[in-house]
C-alpha cells in the first residue's frame, strides 16, 4: 500500500503542475464564461475545459482501468480506484480575477478516499492529504497542517463561499443562525476555505448543495490535520450534499445542533 500510495502521490501533483500550467495561463485574461445553468449563473470557461481533458487523458494513460469522476468530463468504469476532479473550484473567481480557486484532485479505493490535493496556483500553495499526513507547500517549502485548537463556537471563525449558493432556503437560515453565535463569519473562499481551517485559521467551514468533486480532495486534508469532515447529518461526505468542516469534535457537533434546529413555523395562527 505505501508504494502504490507514493506512485499514486507523486502522479497527483504531477496532475497539478499541469493543471497549474493551463489555469495561470488564462488567469486575469477577461476569459469568457458560459453558463450551464438556464436559472442562475453556474460558469464554465475554456480553461475548466482544457484542464480536466488534460487530467483526463493523463489518468486514462497511466491507469486506463481506473474510473474518474469530473466535473466537466467523467469516465465511469467498473474500478476499484476512483479519481474525482475539479479542474477549477472556483470559477467565479477565476473570471473575476480573485486568487481563491483551485484544482482538486482525490483518489479512492473501494469508496474510501486515501488521496487528496488542493492545489491554489495563484498564491502557489498545495495542500495534500494522505494515509495519516497532512501538509503544504508554500513557494516550495512544506510544513504540517494541524487545526484550531479552539473549542467554544463564541470564539469560532465561520467560512463559506456565499450565503446565496446553499441549496435551499432553510439551508440558508440554518447558516445565518449559526453565523450570529460565531465571532467572525468571512465569505468568498472556495475550497481554500477547508485549507485554512486545516491551517488552524478558520474554526468552521458550512456549505449546501455540493457535489462529489467540490469536497472529496479536502476530506484527508482536514482529517489528518486533526479535524472533522462530515455532511449536516454526520455522514460521509463522498457524494457531496451539506457540509459541515470543524476543528473538532465539540465544534462540529454544536455546529449540527444549531443548524439542524427546526426553523419556526412560519404558519402560526395571527391573534385578533
Amino acid at each position: 500500500m505505501k508504494k502504490s500510495i507514493k506512485k499514486f502521490l507523486n502522479f497527483s501533483n504531477m496532475l497539478a503542475d499541469e493543471a497549474r500550467l493551463i489555469s495561470l495561463k488564462y488567469f486575469k485574461t477577461k476569459i469568457k464564461a458560459k453558463n450551464k445553468e438556464r436559472s442562475g449563473f453556474d460558469p464554465v470557461t475554456v480553461a475548466d475545459i482544457k484542464i480536466q481533458k488534460k487530467l483526463n487523458h493523463l489518468i486514462l494513460k497511466y491507469f486506463p482501468n481506473h474510473s474518474i469522476i469530473g466535473e466537466e468530463e467523467t469516465h465511469p468504469k467498473n474500478s476499484a480506484y476512483e479519481w474525482c476532479i475539479d479542474p477549477i473550484d472556483g470559477t467565479k473567481s477565476f473570471i473575476q480575477g480573485m486568487p481563491l480557486w483551485g484544482t482538486l484532485i482525490s483518489l479512492s479505493e473501494n469508496g474510501n478516499i486515501i488521496l487528496g490535493v488542493a492545489d491554489i496556483p495563484a498564491l502557489d500553495e498545495r495542500y495534500i492529504g494522505y494515509e495519516k499526513k497532512s501538509y503544504k507547500i508554500i513557494n516550495g517549502k512544506k510544513s504540517n497542517l494541524k487545526v484550531s485548537n479552539n473549542k467554544v463556537i463564541s470564539d469560532s471563525i465561520l467560512n463559506t463561499t456565499s450565503p446565496y449558493l446553499f441549496a435551499n432556503k432553510n439551508d440558508q437560515s440554518s447558516f445565518e443562525r449559526l453565523s450570529k453565535k460565531v465571532k467572525l463569519t468571512r465569505l468568498g473562499g472556495d475550497c481554500y476555505s477547508y485549507c485554512l481551517l486545516a491551517d488552524g485559521l478558520v474554526d468552521i467551514v458550512v456549505e449546501s448543495g455540493l457535489n462529489a468533486w467540490d469536497i472529496r480532495a479536502l476530506e484527508p486534508i482536514i482529517m489528518n490535520a486533526g479535524g472533522i469532515l462530515k455532511t449536516w447529518d454526520n455522514k460521509n461526505i463522498s457524494k457531496g450534499g451539506r457540509i459541515i468542516a470543524c476543528a473538532n469534535n465539540e465544534i462540529f457537533n454544536k455546529c449540527r445542533s444549531i443548524l439542524n434546529k427546526k426553523n419556526p413555523s412560519k404558519n402560526k395562527s395571527k391573534m385578533g
